[in-house]
Order: structure tokens, then C-alpha cells, then sequence
């Protein structure tokens, strides 16, 4: 990897400007600075020293282990970069090289420039190949700052006597040895530190030192002076603050010392100036001789130039007027705050040379002073130099110690270090073991330490800055601080991403920038103690200048910091910070490229203002391709950068194989091949829908209105470049990002895209210019990629000839086996959910050979322009079809159709898969149908968020063991389906029509309930083929509604049921057939009649009669396979009036004394009290009913006679004429079947009828007596009339589930049906005759009526009479008398005997516990209760009976006496004393093949019942009168 210009130890390397010189090559330069980098680290131990000993201040002798590390560069820092100089001399380019071409001649493929002996604008030294003198003398005059100026000239022979001293000649690669190169930057690095000793002389003569600033406030305080040279390119730099009135170099004295340097640096030293301001350097037992500036005090007398003390005082700023002297005095400070910005310096030149220990000495007692002096500034840039000196030394192998001076100042030791330190916190001197023996385990421990420190040690720095800036004078520039954050934060990410340690890896990577991409395998301890990368990023963004400091940065300084920015954040892996740092460098470079953009329109004679003017080439010798090819390596770099940041801001790319491919962000093998394999089939179906899936993912992190910034900004600098493609290309991913992507539905509103229509107009007329301009040009990518990939949503067949489309069939479906399909018991729906599943899952188009057909192709444009075709084709994948279409255009907004005519050739199958589409201004390429409406649900868990939604993830993490077991299985997404159409073409088949029917204007009035028939005549108009298959199915709008209301998933199961019974057993439209023998077969020109019943519902509006016929050729039984039929309707309107309705009903419970008064009398008469023959009581209620007065009469005369028990209830039902004529009603009732009486088609003979005569709009009540039901099995599960679904019912889901809500829905449902066995009911209009059918099952039930209606499971009856075992005198005592079925008068004080009697109706066994409770009637609960000196009984109250079995009853007698005279109540009550286990095998009533044994077994009691008696005992007992 290359030198980083922002290293955390760029203080520590040696600017080298490399320049081209003479007649040289782009190519040949690249080669020769190639060569200097791979020796850009010189060991000192191999530099030679200098004989002069008042020149070798810096001499290699003193740490021959240390390194001089260049940093190679091709260009000359900015003027804002030597503003810092000296506060930050490795800024500036101290070695200045040129580099010629020994050759003479031209070796690459570009042209060699002119020779010339200038300087060009871009700081390019050219001159004749024979004057190197004159090379080199251009390089010191416009490089006066520059310590060494030489020439190297590369492939060339060595001649070292007739060279001159600054001219090196270096030998080819064939001709050069090993240490040939090594040799020359030897010899380099030894002119370099014998100049940097006068360097250090003249900064150290300097009477003060002050802070830099920024350009802008120099040039606002006056202090920003140019030299007399200087030039726009920034290559001259502006004087200094310490002198306003340079001198020049030939004048000075100092001449003579050393040729380079500035002339602003000679100023005159004064008295005032200490002498001990030049720092010795330190032997520490090293090997050093002694130098000439450790024998004087400063720079000498014969080399000090000579200026008198007034104008000394007129250059000084820094002398003001003291009153005192001392250590405290305002001199002293400022002597002192001078003294340590010196050692500063002085510091950081040892750290350039490579003498890291004088250094580390220098910096310690230098930021010392300077802490202590609250020179916050120099005090930050004393311990960031120690930092680097420290990573120095751990790179370099030695074992060093941190000085104290670098931890906070609460902090006066250091814990944790190897050993303790010997010196004090004011002049604490790091010990540092030479390379030869160093100590591992205290490397160890203190990298360690150096590591822990690191984080506050940073803080310290920036926080140091930041309180400069309270101080005007000591503000640090902005450059300055914001590259210190970013070297800062570049050291902690490395540490960091090493968890906390920094081994040799890691200080390869800080110091020489060699990745090795090796983390640790373990995480240690420590590393929870180490800042994250959110704090490391806060650091780091605290170098983003803000509103007020950019001001003072030009664009160049801008762009450095928000590239080493983005560089950092992407190591921290927070790729989307780096985007918008990414965007904002956008920002700041476009303006120059529109400037170049305007100035090379202006050059062609266009206007500037025009986007594609760089492609206005007219014919002046040049093509574009050659106008092209130069910026051909450029532009794809800037398609590769504005990709990258595109798809981290989450933009739904249109090429995105070809930018991951050049970008190498995949390195899965296998994945490279699936990306080529949709790269060689763009247009591949599998291609499409895995791009439709990966632009879901990526559309739906990132914001839009970013995304849509991001792709004007990539295209105004694709335009500014300029970039044909990159137009076409960023421009269509502005509206594929901008559009939904997704497949618009009939409700679909989420559909329309998220730019204004302007910009919709805009992009798509500057598409269509590019395209113009790239044709006119041959260029290779003339067309922009299509940004829907739904265009074809559907391709129907559409028939333009009278005859219909013939369908397949299956022979179940058509009943051929009888001679009328409508005798099976199919649904009458078409389409029928609870029908039988077809074998097909779709019923393909069928074509007839020869027969013209027209194909609907349904297209989608969601944006707000027209969107052109210039042709359009089908795709069959089999087949084969003649179908174009050209110039075709689309609408804004919508789905349009586009019609195709086509003739099928011959027999066989067509599949088409798509269409192929030539969009204007788009490339022709092929797109599949996806009829489906799709848009992407996103992830039902959010476990991803950001931009890990768009990498690819597998199921669950794979470990380290079972990796190489087991592949990853990547997480499958469900995108779009796409589908195919594919279409049977058949041979000829016969046209059947309907000639006429029996109906006028084909319409039909009928009344709710009536049945009416129509015949319709059929007639085959072919000439040649017979018709021999015939099928009739019906629709109509009542079977619509119920089919709808079917698909309901809320519906209770009574509702359902009620639904199912509708549709399956109450057919509207039906064949009427009687004669089976009627053939079915039309004959050519032949006719067939046919009759078609219709009966009146509400909510008929019309109907509809299906036909399918066909012609088979064979027998019938023969065919096994699908065959062919055509289909012809007859529709006609139904009108339905409404005629009786039933508006209300009511159950009221019915009292039993008529019944028992009835056996009484038959008892009384001697007859049997059920010896009424059957047709004597029908008669007699038919006979009497007619009579509203005698309605009854016969009703309770009959009560308690016959079989049905003694227990009935009242029926109310309120019945309503809407029809605008007198109906006359009749409701027949029967009596309930038992296994002893005929079949209920024989019990409707002798049931009574209730006549009723309606006016119109009355509404009239009929009176019913129905007995009282019993239910076996009240909880049988609700069956399902549809067995073929086996759909089970378990209990409504439309209201939470209660088990007893399911009892109850269930019990009144039976009993629903129970009592719609026992009525029925119709109307006639006498008038005309008319007859209907009045709908009963409107009826509805509540708990009420439900109590009323049903018999208990266990009846308990009581009674009361006289004691027969009582001996007292008949004549004392008064009999008791009955006077209803549970009224009794007794006398007082008379032995009475109360019968309870228990009868079981259950189908099982219980175990009863009898309980009576008397009680005074009608009166408060208090008083009724209090039976004492009232009451006496004989026995028990409550005792248990013995096990009661199913229909067995069981009496008990207690003896009773009524003391005083009153009205009684007796009441009974009956509790299960245990639950039956044994097996009973339960009866479900109603039947039905439906069946939920596990609701059954839920709705089981499994608690101990009770049950009351439903009417209580009733005593009057009366005293003597």
C-alpha cells in the first residue's frame, strides 16, 4: 500500500518533491518515483557522517539505529500547509528532486513534451538534457525553502567527476545492483542532515516563535506578505510573522554556512536572547562525538549578521516594557513560552532525522514548559510528537517508557507500567533501550500501557486545542486541528479493530501503512475498557470544520479532510457516515468540473450552459473516441466511487454485477459466477426477478430525498466529466430509485413514484439528448437500461369472431354418462368454493387452427410521462405466432392495454412467456409477465436494519466446525411470479346458438316463492359437424351474493348452514327433464327444445343459462382424456316481488291445565284419554279453524289426548303483505313422528291448518299450539351441507369462544329445526291463481323462547293427597281437591300425603338427590321461609334416590300437615349426587356427515347438574268455616 498522507506518524517522515524534469514521459516518471518508494526508509547506521564538526548536530552517529522515513510525493503542499510552517515542519517539501530521463527520448506511448529551461504551471522543471546546472539552479530559485535540491537522472551511466554536486546519475535496472538505490538515498539522507543542522541554528537564532494562523486571518491582520516570485499555484510560500522585512540570501552572512536557507529566517540575535536556548543533544551513554553546537551558546558572532538596536526594537514584537526582572517578570515568561516552542521544533527535526531519543528528550522538557506556562497550543503539538516518537520506537522493536508528562496531570504516576519511573514529573527523561537487546516483556507491558493511555492521551490533545481557541493569538488553524483528529482517530481505529492491542501488525499498518488483514482470534479483557467505534467516531468528527472555519479552508484543504474522514470511517465500518462525508467532497469538486465543463464550452464556441457540450465535437480532426480515451481511465473511477456511495445511501443500481465485479466488493467465488451468469443473460427470467429482489432490499433502507440527491449530484458530474454512460446510467437509477417497484394492483395506491412530474420530464428528455449525442458518435452504450421491470403485467386472448373460445373439459364435469347433466347434484355455480377441487390448477386458452385471435398485452407505467415503444413482439418459448406492433405509446400513470392480432399456423402448443420491448431511448431486451400484483412485505422480524437489509445473509449462523461440513443456505425471499401463457390449438368444432325462447323481451316476473318454466330452442348452424355433448349450468345474482357471502370466514355455523342449505338445496334455476329417453345430439341444421324452471327469491335480478357442447366422434365411454367444449348464455332479467313476509315471531310457554282438565274429563267419561282416532281430530281441526272465533277450541279440546304429551307452547307469527293485492296465507301444522306413527309425508294429511286472509301492506298474527321438544343430544355439532369440502365447524369465530355461548347456539339451532319439521306455509292469490311457498326459516330464537320451547332433561312432578293410612274420622276431616294439574285445596290440620315424582329423560344414567323446599306464598323471603307452628312434614326434605335410569321414574311420598290456613307453595329440585362414567353412545340430532368429537368432548358437562321444577305445587289450605 502507498505512503498515507494522513498516518498517525506522518510528523515523523521527510517531504520529498518529486518533479519531472527535461523531456520525460507520464509513463517513464511513474517508473523512476516507483524506484525511489521502494527506498524511501534509510537506516542512519548507513548514512555516512560529516567530517565538519560544527555541521553534524544531527548526526547519524548518535542513534545509528534510528531510520529516516521520505514520504515521496508529485506535488508541492498548499499554501494553508507551509502557513503551519515551523509549528509543523513535516509539511514542508525539505528535499526537492528532479527527475530526468537519461534516454533523451520517448519510451512510453504518450508524446515526449518540448525542451524548454521554464517552469510550468504545474511545477514541472523542464530544461535541455545538457545543462543540469541550469536544472537545478530553476529548482533552487523556485524552491528557496527546500534544505536539498538534486537531480537524479535515471538509465544513465555514473559519471561522478564530471557531474555536478547536485546532479546524481542512476543506472538502469539491468545495470544496478542491490544496494545501488539504497547507496544514492545514503548519500541523500547525509547532504539532508548536514543542512538541517543550519536549519536548527537559524530556528533557534529566532527572537520569537508564534502560532500560526489561518491564510485568511493573515491576510485580515496584514500579516500575510508574498515573496516577489509568487505564483497561483501555491508553490512559493508567504513570509513569516517573525520578520516583516526579508533578506535576501546573498547578502547574509550566513551564506556561506548553508545555501538554503530562507532568507526570512536571518535576523539579527540580540543580548536579550539566551544563550542556553540551543538544546545539546544527549549522549545517555551513546557513542556521539561531540558537536559544534554543544561547544557554543547559540549561532556564532562572524555568522550573526549586524544591525543595530534600533531597528532591532522596530522588527521585534515580541519586546515590550518590563518594571522588574525575576523568574515572575512578563520578559521571563515570554523567554521561557519562546524557549519551549524552540524545543518544540527542535524536537520535531531530531524526529524527521531519525534521532527519536533526542527527540523524546527534547518534546518532554519542551511540553513541560510549555504546560506550565499554559501554552496550550505548543503544549498539544509537544505531546503529539511524543506520541509519534513512542510509536516510533514500539515499530522500531525498543523498549521505551512513557514519560509522565504525557498522563493527565491528577495522575502523577504511572500504573500499570514495568517498572517505576526515576525521574520526576518536570524532567522525566523516557528510558530507551537500544535495538540490539531489547526486552520483550516490558515491550509488551508498555505497548500495552501506551494503549490504555492512548484515549485520554487524544482527549488531552484535541481538548488542549480547543482551549487555545479562547486565546486569539494561539488559535490553531483549522487544517491543523482537523488532520491531528483524523491521525488520531486513524491510530484508535486500528487499535480498536485489533480489540484494544497493538502488536507488530498493527504498528506495520500505523507506520508504513501494511495491512495484513489479521485480527486476533481472542478478544482480551481490556478491551472492554477501550473506547468504541462510536466514541472513536466522535473523534473523528470533531475535524469536520464548521460554517465559521470553512471560510478559512480553500477547496483542497476541504477535500483532504473529508477524504481522510471517509478513509477512516470506512475502516470503523460505518459505511453510511462515510456516504454522506463522500457526498459533501461531491459537493465541493463539482463546481470545479462545472467550471472546467463551462470553460471547455467556451473554448468549442458553445454555450456554456449546455450539459453535453464536451460532446459538440464538430469536424476539426478528432473523433470522440480519441477525445474519449484519454479520460477513459478516470471515468471509470468516478463510476466505481459514485457507485460505491450510491449503493451505501441504498440507490436501486441498474448495473450492479458489473460495479460489484469492478469495485471487488465480492470475493465469494460463487457468487462472482452467478453474477457473470446474469451478466452473459441479462434478460434470463432468473436473472430479473433475483434483481427485483435485491432493488426490494435495497429500496427499502436509506431515506429517498438522499438517494434522490445523491443520483443528481452523480449526474451532474457524470455530465461535467463529461460521461455519456454515466448519464444514461445514473439518470435511469434516478428513476428506477424514484419509481415503487412494485407491481400495481386494481387498489393499488402506493404506485405512483417520488418525483415531481417536472423532474419525471426532465430526466427522460435528457436521456433521450444522450442517446442522440452517443449514436452521432458510434459510441458502444447507445442505449439506457428500462427502469420498470413490470411493463408487461397480463396477455390475454381475445376473440374477434362470433364464435367463442372453446375450454377443456373433464368428463365429470359434463355428466356424459346420463343422458341430462342436471340430474347430478353438482353445485349450480360455476365456480363453487366448496366444490369438488379441479385437477388444473388454471384452464389454459384453447385456439382453433385457422381461426384469427387478438392478444390483449396489458402494460404498467407508473411515472407521468408518455411512455413511446418503438416496437413490440410477442416471446414464445413454444411455438410459433406472427404478431408486431410499432410505434406504440403508453400513458402517464396507468395500465394500458395494447391488442396484437395473431393466426395460429397449426396444432399444438403455444407458450408464450413475454414480449419483447424496444422502449425509446432504452435498449431492446425482453420482459417477462408478472400478472400477480407484488410489492415488497419486508421482514417479519427486523433483525437487519440499514444497509445489512441488502447483504446477503444465511438462516442461522454457521460455526467454524460445521463450516466446511455444511454451505451456507441463503435466506430465500419470495419475490414476483412470473407466469406463462400457454395455449392448445384444436381442430374444428360445431356452432350451436339459441334460436328462440318462450320468453318475451327475455324477461320473467315472478313473486318470492312462486315457480315459473320457459323453454328455449336450440339450433346448430354448422353445415358439416354434428354436436354430441351437452351441458347446462346456471348463474344468477342470488347465487352471486351467497357465493360471496360464502367466502366469509366470520360466519357463525348456524349462518353458514343456513347458506349452504340456500345454494346447495334450494336451486333457482333448474332443467326440467321428465322424459329421460330425449336425445342429445343436434344433427347439422337441426333444433332441440329445452325447459328451464325458475323459482322467485329475493334478491334476483337476473339469470343465466350456461350450454356446453361440443363433438366428440366416439363413443362416450371411450374417452378417458379432457375434452373440448364450446359455451354459449342465455341471460335474461328476473324480477322478484315481494309477497308474504314474515316479520316477527314470538314463543310464549303454554299452561298444561287444559290438558290435564281434557284427561280428567275423558277419565270421567270412561274413555281412554288417547282413544281419539287420528282422522276424527284432523277433521276436526280442519272443520274448525276456518272460524277465527272457534281458532282455538278444537286446539284445547285435544290437548292431553293424543300422543304428543300434555307440555306445549304458543307459536306467535306475524305475518305481512307487500303485494298490491289480497293473499290469501295457510300454515299447516303437524304433529311430531314417533316410531308408532306413519311417516310425516302422512301426518301433513291430518295436520291442522290456519287460514288467513291478508290485505295489502296488513300485517296479521296467526296463533299456533306446537308441543313442547325434546332433545337427545342438544350440543351435536351444526353439520355441513357441502360433504365434499369436510369442513368441520367448531364454533363461531366471529365472537370470543365461551363454551357456554357454543351450548346454547348449538341447542337453539335443533330446536329451530325441530319445530320448521312440524310447519310449513304457502300463499295464494285468488284472484289469478297464483301459488307460492312463504319462507318459514326467518324464524329466530333467544334464551327465552329456547326455555319455553324445550322439555327438561329430568321432569319432576308433585302432588298432593290424602294420607291413606291416616285413621282419623272421614267425617272430621274434608277430602283434598285437584282443582289444576298443580293446584290442590286441603283442609287444616289433615294428614296429607306430597308426591314428587322424578322421571329421567337423558340418554344416561344419574345419580339424584331429591330436595323440597315449601314456602308461604306471595310473601317476602323472610316471612315465607318461617314455617314454624304453619308447617310439619314427616321425614326428609332432601334425600338421595337410588340410580334413576334413562327414561325411569321414580316418586317419593312425604308426609305433610298444614297447621294453619294459607296459600302454600311447594317447590322441587333435583342434583346430580355424582357424575355417570359409564359408556352411552349419544344420538346427534338433525344428522349431517360433520363431526367435531373434539368440541363434543369440550362441551360435555363435566360438573354436577341441577335441574328445578318448571311450575311449582300450589296448596290453598282452608279451615273449618
Amino acid at each position: 500500500m502507498g505512503i498515507d498522507a494522513l498516518s498517525p506518524v506522518a510528523p515523523a517522515r521527510i517531504r520529498c518533491l518529486l518533479l519531472p524534469s527535461g523531456t520525460i514521459t507520464r509513463s517513464r516518471f511513474s517508473t523512476f518515483v516507483e524506484r525511489l518508494q521502494q527506498e524511501s526508509t534509510v537506516r542512519l547506521g548507513d548514512v555516512s557522517p560529516n567530517t565538519k564538526s560544527q555541521r553534524n548536530m544531527f548526526s547519524p552517529l548518535a542513534f545509528p539505529t534510528g531510520l529516516a522515513i521520505y514520504d515521496m510525493a508529485t506535488v508541492n503542499p498548499s499554501s494553508s500547509y507551509l502557513a503551519l510552517v515551523p509549528f509543523e515542519l513535516y509539511r514542508e517539501s525539505l528535499v526537492v528532486i528532479g527527475i530526468a530521463d537519461g534516454l533523451n527520448n520517448s519510451h512510453g506511448d504518450e508524446p515526449a513534451a518540448p525542451v524548454s529551461a521554464s517552469v510550468n504551471g504545474n511545477g514541472t522543471v523542464q530544461g535541455s538534457s545538457g545543462d543540469f546546472s541550469q536544472i537545478t539552479r530553476r529548482l533552487k530559485d523556485h524552491y528557496p525553502r527546500a534544505l536539498v535540491h538534486q537531480l537524479f537522472i535515471f538509465d544513465c551511466d555514473a559519471r561522478a567527476s564530471s557531474s555536478p554536486p547536485d546532479v546524481i546519475f542512476v543506472p538502469s535496472l539491468e545495470h544496478s545492483k542491490t544496494t545501488t538505490m539504497k547507496t544514492i538515498m545514503c548519500d541523500l539522507t547525509a547532504l539532508l542532515l548536514v543542512e538541517m543542522t543550519s536549519y536548527a541554528k537559524s530556528l533557534q537564532a529566532l527572537p520569537t516563535i508564534e502560532t500560526p494562523k489561518s491564510l485568511q486571518d493573515q491576510r485580515s491582520s496584514g500579516d500575510y506578505i508574498y515573496n516577489s516570485n509568487s505564483q497561483l499555484d501555491g508553490n512559493s510560500r508567504p513570509e513569516s510573522r517573525i520578520s516583516q522585512t526579508p533578506t535576501s540570501r546573498s547578502s547574509s552572512p550566513a551564506a556561506d554556512v548553508r545555501h538554503s536557507i530562507p532568507s526570512h529566517m536571518y535576523v539579527a540575535a540580540t543580548d536579550d536572547v539566551d544563550e542556553r536556548s540551543t538544546s545539546r543533544p544527549p549522549s545517555n551513554g551513546y557513542r556521539t562525538p561531540p558537536t559544534a553546537v554543544d561547544q557554543t551558546n547559540g549561532v556564532p558572532e562572524t555568522q550573526q549578521p549586524s544591525v543595530d538596536k534600533e531597528r532591532l526594537r522596530r522588527h521585534s514584537r515580541d519586546r515590550v516594557a518590563i518594571q522588574g526582572f525575576g523568574s515572575g517578570s512578563v520578559g521571563e515568561r515570554a523567554r521561557n513560552k519562546t524557549k519551549g516552542r524552540k524545543g518544540v521544533v527542535l524536537g520535531s527535526l531530531y524526529l524527521l532525522a531519525g534521532r527519536w531519543p533526542d527527540a523524546l528528550k527534547e518534546l518532554v522538557e519542551s511540553a513541560t514548559v510549555a504546560r506550565s506556562l499554559s501554552d496550550h497550543v505548543w503544549h498539544a503539538k509537544a505531546l503529539d510528537y511524543i506520541l509519534v516518537c513512542l510509536l516510533i520506537c514500539a515499530w522500531a522493536g525498543m523498549d521505551f517508557e512513557i514519560p509522565q508528562i504525557c498522563y493527565p496531570l491528577g495522575d502523577k504516576s504511572s500504573p500499570g507500567l514495568g517498572k517505576t519511573s526515576k525521574h520526576n514529573s518536570l524532567n522525566s527523561i523516557p528510558d530507551l533501550t537500544p535495538l540490539k537487546s531489547p526486552n520483550a516483556a516490558n515491550r509488551l507491558v508498555s505497548l500495552q500501557n501506551l494503549c490504555n493511555l492512548l484515549p485520554d492521551l487524544v482527549n488531552n490533545i484535541l481538548h488542549l486545542y480547543v482551549r487555545a481557541a479562547n486565546f486569539t493569538a494561539d488559535q490553531l488553524p483549522q487544517i491543523s486541528y482537523s488532520e491531528s483528529a483524523i491521525r488520531f482517530a486513524k491510530l484508535l481505529t486500528i487499535i480498536e479493530n485489533a480489540y484494544g492491542s497493538l502488536d507488530d501488525q498493527g504498528l506495520q499498518l500505523v507506520v508504513l501503512n501494511i495491512d495484513t488483514n489479521t485480527k486476533p482470534t481472542t478478544i482480551p479483557s481490556h478491551f472492554a475498557s477501550f473506547p468504541t467505534k462510536a466514541e472513536v467516531a466522535g473523534v473523528l468528527l470533531r475535524a469536520l470544520p464548521n460554517s465559521a472555519m470553512e471560510i478559512s479552508l480553500d477547496a483542497n484543504d476541504r477535500v483532504n479532510i473529508l477524504a481522510g474522514i471517509a478513509s477512516v470511517l470506512a475502516k470503523l465500518g460505518y459505511h453510511r457516515k462515510k456516504a454522506f462525508i463522500m457526498r459533501e467532497l461531491m459537493i465541493i469538486l463539482l463546481p470545479a468540473l462545472v467550471q472546467s465543463r463551462k470553460d471547455s464550452a467556451a473554448e468549442l464556441g458553445v454555450h456554456p450552459a449546455a450539459s453535453l457540450s464536451s460532446y459538440e465535437l464538430t469536424g476539426n480532426g478528432r473523433g470522440f473516441e480519441e477525445a474519449f480515451g484519454s479520460l477513459h481511465g478516470s471515468v471509470i473511477g468516478i463510476q466505481s466511487f459514485l457507485s460505491l456511495m450510491c449503493k451505501v445511501y441504498g440507490v436501486v443500481l441498474s448495473a450492479r454485477a458489473e460495479i460489484l465485479m469492478s469495485t471487488g466488493a465480492l470475493t465469494d467465488t460463487d457468487y462472482k459466477d452467478e453474477i457473470a451468469t446474469s451478466i452473459m443473460e441479462p434478460d434470463s427470467l432468473q436473472s430479473i426477478v433475483g434483481c427485483i429482489i435485491e432493488d426490494a432490499s435495497t429500496r427499502s433502507c436509506g431515506d429517498l430525498s438522499l438517494k434522490v440527491d445523491i443520483l443528481r449530484l452523480c449526474i451532474n458530474v457524470c455530465e461535467a466529466l463529461p460521461d455519456l454512460p454515466g448519464v444514461l446510467r445514473f439518470s435511469s437509477d434516478l428513476l428506477k430509485t424514484a419509481g415503487s417497484g412494485i407491481a400495481a394492483g386494481p387498489e393499488s395506491r402506493d404506485g405512483s413514484p417520488s418525483l415531481p412530474m417536472e423532474d419525471q420530464a426532465r430526466l427522460l428528455s435528457n436521456i433521450s439528448r444522450t442517446v442522440s449525442a452517443a449514436r452521432k458518435f458510434n459510441f458502444s452504450i447507445a442505449d439506457a437500461e428500462y427502469w420498470d421491470d413490470f411493463l408487461i403485467r397480463d396477455i390475454e386472448i381475445i376473440r374477434t369472431s362470433t364464435l367463442k373460445s372453446p375450454s377443456p373439459r373433464k368428463m365429470r364435469q359434463l355428466d356424459i354418462g346420463s343422458t341430462f347433466s342436471s340430474d347430478t347434484k353438482d353445485s349450480p355455480f360455476i365456480y363453487n368454493p366448496f366444490g369438488t377441487k379441479s385437477d388444473s390448477a388454471a384452464v389454459e386458452p384453447l385456439l382453433v387452427v385457422g381461426e384469427e385471435a387478438t392478444f390483449s398485452i396489458l402494460c404498467q407505467n407508473l411515472f407521468d410521462f408518455d411512455l413511446e415503444i418503438d416496437w413490440i413482439s410477442l416471446d414464445t418459448a413454444e411455438g410459433s405466432i406472427e404478431t408486431l406492433a410499432k410505434n406504440l405509446m403508453i400513458g402517464p400513470y396507468r395500465t394500458q392495454s395494447i391488442q396484437l392480432l395473431g393466426v395460429p399456423k397449426i396444432s399444438g402448443v403455444l407458450r408464450i412467456a413475454g414480449c419483447l420491448v424496444k422502449v425509446k431511448g432504452c435498449r431492446e431486451r425482453r420482459f417477462p409477465i408478472f400478472k400477480i400484483p407484488w410489492k415488497s412485505t419486508g421482514e417479519a422480524k427486523f433483525k437487519r436494519l440499514g444497509l445489512s437489509l441488502a447483504v446477503k445473509t444465511t438462516e442461522r449462523p454457521i460455526s467454524s466446525v460445521s463450516e466446511g461440513a455444511h454451505s451456507h443456505r441463503e435466506i430465500s425471499k419470495k419475490g414476483p411470479v412470473a407466469t406463462t401463457l400457454d395455449i392448445k390449438v384444436i381442430g374444428p368444432q360445431p356452432n350451436v346458438v339459441v334460436k328462440k325462447t318462450s320468453l318475451l323481451q327475455s324477461a320473467i316476473m315472478l313473486l318470492e316463492g312462486e315457480t315459473k318454466r320457459f323453454t328455449m330452442t336450440l339450433r346448430n348452424i354448422s353445415n358439416t359437424t354434428p354436436m354430441d355433448i351437452l351441458s347446462l349450468s346456471f348463474s344468477d345474482s342470488a347465487s352471486g351474493i351467497l357465493q360471496s357471502a360464502l367466502t366469509n370466514k366470520d360466519l357463525s355455523p348456524p349462518e353458514l348452514y343456513e347458506i349452504e342449505l340456500a345454494s346447495y338445496k334450494k336451486e333457482t334455476l333448474k332443467w326440467r327433464h321428465e322424459d329421460h329417453g330425449v336425445a342429445t345430439k343436434i344433427a347439422p341444421n337441426e333444433d332441440l327444445l329445452l325447459e328451464i324452471e325458475v323459482v322467485g327469491k329475493p334478491g334476483l335480478t337476473y339469470g343465466s343459462t350456461h350450454i356446453d357442447y361440443g363433438y366428440l366422434g366416439v363413443d362416450k365411454t371411450k374417452v378417458k382424456d379432457e375434452l373440448f367444449t364450446r359455451q354459449i348464455s342465455f341471460p335474461f332479467t328476473i324480477t322478484v316481488n315481494s309477497s308474504i313476509d314474515l316479520v316477527r315471531n314470538d314463543f310464549l310457554p303454554f299452561t298444561g291445565d287444559f290438558a290435564w282438565l281434557n284427561q280428567k274429563k275423558k277419565l270421567g267419561s270412561g274413555e281412554s284419554a288417547h282413544s281419539t282416532p287420528p282422522d276424527r281430530r284432523s277433521r276436526a281441526a280442519s272443520r274448525l279453524t276456518s272460524k277465527p272465533e272457534n281458532r282455538f277450541q278444537s286446539l284445547l279440546e285435544r290437548l292431553g289426548l293424543g300422543t304428543q304429551g300434555s307440555d306445549h307452547f304458543l307459536l306467535l307469527l306475524d305475518f305481512h303483505n307487500s303485494w298490491p293485492k289480497p293473499l290469501s296465507i295457510s300454515v299447516q301444522v303437524r304433529e311430531k313422528t314417533t316410531p308408532q306413527e306413519p311417516s310425516p309425508f302422512d301426518l301433513w294429511k291430518r295436520a291442522y291448518t290456519a287460514h288467513e286472509v291478508l290485505q295489502p301492506g296488513q300485517t296479521s298474527r296467526l296463533v299456533l299450539l306446537l308441543p313442547r321438544i325434546f332433545l337427545a343430544n342438544p350440543y351435536a355439532p351444526i353439520p355441513s351441507l357441502n360433504s365434499t369440502t369436510k369442513r368441520q365447524f367448531i364454533h363461531s369465530s366471529s365472537t370470543a369462544f365461551d363454551n357456554e355461548t357454543e351450548r346454547t347456539a348449538r341447542e337453539a339451532f335443533w330446536l329451530r329445526e325441530e319445530i320448521l319439521k312440524l310447519m310449513r306455509a304457502s300463499w295464494t292469490e285468488d284472484a289469478t291463481g297464483r301459488t307460492g311457498q312463504i319462507e318459514l326459516r326467518t324464524l329466530r330464537l333467544t334464551a327465552r323462547m329456547v326455555d319455553a320451547i324445550k322439555l327438561e332433561e329430568v321432569g319432576i312432578d308433585l302432588a298432593v293427597s290424602a294420607d291413606s293410612t291416616s285413621e282419623s274420622d272421614s267425617e272430621n276431616t274434608c277430602p283434598v281437591t285437584q282443582l289444576a294439574r298443580s293446584l290442590f285445596r286441603v283442609p287444616v290440620d289433615a294428614f296429607l300425603t306430597l308426591s314428587a315424582t322424578v322421571t329421567n329423560r337423558l340418554q344416561t344414567p344419574i345419580y339424584p338427590l331429591l330436595r323440597l323446599q315449601p314456602s308461604l306464598r306471595n310473601q317476602p323471603y323472610n316471612v315465607a321461609l318461617d314455617l314454624g307452628r304453619k308447617f310439619a312434614f314427616n321425614g326428609l326434605m332432601q334425600q338421595a334416590l337410588s340410580l334413576l335410569q334413562p327414561g325411569e321414574s321414580q316418586e317419593v311420598q312425604l308426609g305433610v300437615v298444614f297447621l294453619v290456613s294459607g296459600e302454600f307453595e311447594i317447590r322441587a329440585s333435583v342434583e346430580e349426587i355424582r357424575i355417570w362414567k359409564g359408556h352411552t353412545t349419544k344420538k346427534e340430532d338433525g344428522g349431517g356427515d360433520a363431526s367435531d368429537p373434539g368440541m363434543s368432548r369440550l362441551l360435555e358437562r363435566t360438573e354436577r347438574r341441577a335441574w328445578q321444577s318448571r311450575e311449582p305445587c300450589i296448596v290453598h289450605a282452608v279451615g273449618d268455616a
